[in-house]
């Protein structure tokens, strides 16, 4: 499965659901910066990730990194 984003523009977040929607039962939340959260479920597979403040930026490298994914933003943010 491809992932699936959303992004709230009010509140300037974005999510990408790493597993089908009706999969995604969420057991625990890591904080990864002060920006980045990755939801996990019971087993600790990642689920999906929170990235706030999109707008300001943020460099994917370290992320996907620690992660072990391989994150593409299929857009970008005007300031």
């Amino acid at each position: 499965m491809m992932a699936m984003y959303t992004y709230d523009e009010e509140a300037d977040a974005l999510y990408v659901l790493f597993v089908a929607e009706e999969d995604a039962v969420i057991s625990r939340t890591d904080e990864i910066s002060e920006r980045v959260h990755a939801d996990r479920d019971r087993t600790g597979t990642l689920v999906g990730i929170e990235i706030l403040h999109p707008r300001r930026g943020l460099e994917l490298g370290p992320i996907q990194e620690q992660l072990g994914i391989n994150l593409r933003v299929p857009f970008t943010f005007a300031a």
